[in-house]
């Protein structure tokens, strides 16, 4: 069954960007727990959107967009925890997005 995760919601994503803006890094703490899907609400997708995990050797994942106004929904199903890199942090790049309210950059999201 999926369902959105509490603490996966917009105010609680955390994003940096590559200098050029052609890449952006969406970190989790926590790895979701009862679901295969983790929802990110700040980038708006395009048809040329892709999304791998770092760390992972499983290449790009699928994803659907969260809605109309902006948001993702990246599917791990294939994503095996233990064979991540890390035990503590998790990063998605995320290529060929926008930010929600049609920024051109992502400096307002920035956490780091």
């Amino acid at each position: 069954m999926n369902k959105k995760i509490k603490g996966f919601s917009f105010s609680n994503d955390r994003y940096t960007s590559s200098r050029d803006n052609q890449s952006v890094y969406a970190s989790l703490l926590v790895w979701p727990s009862g679901t295969t899907e983790i929802t990110l609400g700040a980038p708006v997708t395009s048809s040329s959107t892709t999304v791998t995990l770092l760390g992972s050797s499983g290449g790009p994942l699928s994803w659907r967009s969260a809605g109309a106004s902006g948001g993702i929904i990246i599917d791990v199903s294939s994503v095996k925890i233990y064979s991540l890199a890390s035990d503590w942090a998790w990063v998605f790049k995320l290529q060929n997005i926008t930010p929600k309210g049609g920024s051109n950059t992502w400096q307002e999201y920035r956490k780091y």
